[in-house]
């Protein structure tokens, strides 16, 4: 059985929300007369949609109008705070409560209101969740992220967006103990949204960003691992290398092979422009040819985890020569550069060379290869640098 995702471009907004929900059969395929609808967009810190970082509030509207015509009952559009804005009280924030009333709905914080825990069957790693009661006692869970790439776990739209449901408290401890990709995959067994509708006028990379593309996108669909995949490989990322995606997949979540999905509207070249950014480009442009990390085929467990190690503030200047940080089965080393190879997918091949120091395991522990980066005295800070920071707060360097 095939899943079903549409792709619809142009510059008209509202028009591209309406024709990729109506290819999959319109809303009242979705809703029925009375039904609590729960919407959750991506707002993150509140910065401007043209940013890449954030859904477009019109977006919302046209998805609130759609609810109540399919005969909603109750729409709600909830959010979370983050790390860095602890409050819904930006101007984007402001303006979609504004929208929301206008419209009829309600716009909530989930950490005002109450958590519950739930069960996971066969989870990644953790077998209870807690998230928003709201978003367990919707009829229907209308996921609407924007279309972005994500230092972490390679992409983050549907299955991602799901990280904003958990109270600023497990936001941290996630993090913290390094299972981001193993919680994203739990909360979607938690609960598995109904519809998902992607905001992809403009692509970025979070975070830092470093270059914005416009794309004039939206894609939907009702199986949030086949959206992922579609807008995984219209970023120009393979959607086999990431993490997430395998997982859920193999726990039913939905379909991530592309050859098993149905493409309603644009074809996927189409949708296509060019390559987004990875935390590779990130890396490689922070340190300016003095650390390079080179991603050779690797999953996500390792070029995104040893990229996002490397924003943590090591200074550069006390290397002798380059430093190549290899990851993925067809990375190869240049010569006259100190190497750190990374992966068990190198190991038949460096493990026992002498170019340079093999750093083991699938993925690689971050322990080790912060003992590995110490041997070329190279020392993180533990938190992003300040450049890192900064870039974020200006927003994207290059826009097309």
């Amino acid at each position: 059985m095939k899943s079903t995702v549409s792709i619809v471009g142009g510059e008209n907004l509202e028009s591209r929300v309406l024709r990729a929900v109506e290819l999959l059969g319109g809303m009242k395929r979705f809703i029925e007369d009375g039904d609590a609808v729960l919407i959750k967009p991506n707002l993150v810190d509140g910065r401007d949609p043209k940013t890449g970082e954030t859904v477009h509030p019109e977006v919302i509207k046209v998805l609130i109008r759609l609810a109540f015509d399919a005969g909603a009952g109750r729409v709600i559009v909830g959010e979370g705070p983050t790390l860095y804005v602890r409050s819904l009280n930006r101007p984007l924030h402001r303006k979609v409560r504004r929208i929301a009333e206008e419209e009829g709905a309600e716009m909530i914080n989930f950490d005002e209101h109450p958590f519950v825990k739930v069960r996971v069957k066969n989870p990644v790693c953790f077998s209870e969740v807690k998230v928003p009661k709201a978003l367990m006692e919707c009829n229907v869970f209308i996921n609407v992220p924007a279309l972005k790439t994500h230092h972490l776990v390679g992409v983050t739209v549907a299955l991602k967006n799901l990280y904003g449901v958990l109270s600023l408290e497990d936001k941290r401890r996630y993090h913290a103990i390094d299972r981001i990709e193993e919680i994203i995959v739990d909360l979607n067994l938690a609960r598995r949204n109904d519809l998902t509708v992607v905001d992809g006028t403009y692509a970025t990379h979070h975070l830092p960003p470093l270059k914005r593309l416009t794309l004039n996108l939206t894609i939907a669909g009702d199986d949030p691992v086949a959206v992922d995949a579609v807008s995984a490989k219209i970023l120009g990322l393979d959607p086999e290398k990431i993490r997430i995606l395998k997982w859920a997949e193999e726990r039913g979540l939905g379909i991530s092979d592309l050859n098993r999905i149905r493409i309603l509207g644009l074809p996927i070249r189409e949708a296509f422009k060019e390559k987004a950014t990875t935390i590779v480009d990130i890396v490689n442009y922070l340190y300016n040819g003095m650390i390079v990390l080179v991603n050779g085929g690797a999953c996500t467990g390792c070029f995104c985890r040893l990229g996002t190690e490397l924003c943590r503030d090591y200074d550069s200047r006390t290397l002798k020569r380059p430093l190549y940080i290899l990851c993925g089965p067809k990375a190869e080393p240049p010569k006259d550069v100190d190497v750190i190879f990374c992966g068990d997918c190198l190991r038949r091949k460096y493990e026992k060379s002498s170019r340079g120091v093999f750093v083991s395991g699938c993925p690689p522990a971050l322990e080790e290869f912060r003992r590995t980066l110490s041997r070329f005295n190279l020392h993180g800070s533990g938190a992003f640098s300040r450049r890192v920071i900064r870039m974020y707060l200006k927003g994207p360097i290059i826009e097309d």
